[in-house]
């Protein structure tokens, strides 16, 4: 079976019951999904980056981010005290594990804490936006935009891209970006028309293009992270797209962005 088609039928597998879950199951339900993403993610991520982040520390993030999600579960706003943990406790670990001739030497600290922040603190974003008025419809009209900007960028590049658009991914053209971020807007007015009536079509379009260009550099960045540690993918968890991180990236830098237009509009 080509790449092509173990890519159309990983998407045909996994969108509906993600949709479904979006749309119908508890909110609690949904977090939980998003926590497996979250702990998914961060293992590739881990496991991609160098120098390696030690075994202990890992284990330690981890139950962070555990704590984290299950806190919006159980305990509401209690989340807002576990971040600086994530930063506390590999720093402390660092310096306690460290060589006595040289305790300044640090042992994937760093690495470890860039993580969760760059990780679990968007996907916790996208928790919280799901709680929000008409939340269910957000978290949806993020998906599509992005999504859609992903799979228009990849045909579009495969088809028309002569121009490459960056040195850290040679598979990404101009072409594929203009293509993706046509299909961002695309969608994006089209789902704000439907479903967002009382919003103006500039403002939901101009949301969408923020959106897809913030979904792209987040491409780009695990792109620099892949091109480190030379490797293609962060991992095989999805047939013809590679791990769940490479599936998510561009969704991790856009989901601030939405989070931060519906703050304002609640203060408006």
């Amino acid at each position: 079976m080509s790449t092509h088609m173990k890519r159309v039928l990983t998407a045909l597998i996994t969108i509906p019951p993600f949709i479904g879950i979006i749309c119908f199951a508890p909110l609690y339900v949904l977090t939980l999904l998003i926590t497996v993403v979250a702990l998914a993610s961060l293992h590739e991520f881990y496991r991609m980056i160098r120098p390696p982040v030690q075994k202990a520390l890992m284990f330690i993030t981890y139950l962070l981010s555990v704590s984290l999600f299950s806190s919006l579960i159980f305990m509401d706003r209690f989340y807002v005290a576990i971040f600086p943990l994530f930063v506390m406790i590999p720093l402390a670990y660092t310096l306690f594990s460290s060589r006595r001739n040289n305790p300044m030497k640090g042992d994937g600290a760093g690495l470890t804490i860039v993580g969760p922040f760059y990780v679990c603190l968007p996907l916790m974003l996208l928790a919280l936006i799901a709680r929000l008025p008409e939340g269910t419809l957000w978290v949806l009209y993020l998906l599509a935009v992005v999504f859609a900007g992903d799979t228009a960028s990849f045909y579009v590049g495969r088809r028309f891209g002569k121009h490459r658009l960056i040195h850290v991914s040679p598979g990404k053209t101009w072409e594929g970006t203009a293509g993706g971020l046509l299909a961002n807007t695309a969608i994006g007015g089209i789902f704000g028309s439907l479903f967002f009536p009382s919003l103006s079509l500039a403002s939901i379009m101009v949301l969408a293009i923020s959106i897809g260009i913030s979904g792209q550099i987040g491409d780009l960045v695990e792109s620099l992270f892949k091109r480190r540690s030379d490797l293609k993918d962060s991992g095989t968890l999805l047939p013809g797209h590679g791990g769940l991180l490479d599936r998510i990236d561009g969704l991790l830098f856009a989901i601030p962005v939405l989070y931060l237009y519906l703050g304002f509009r609640l203060l408006l």
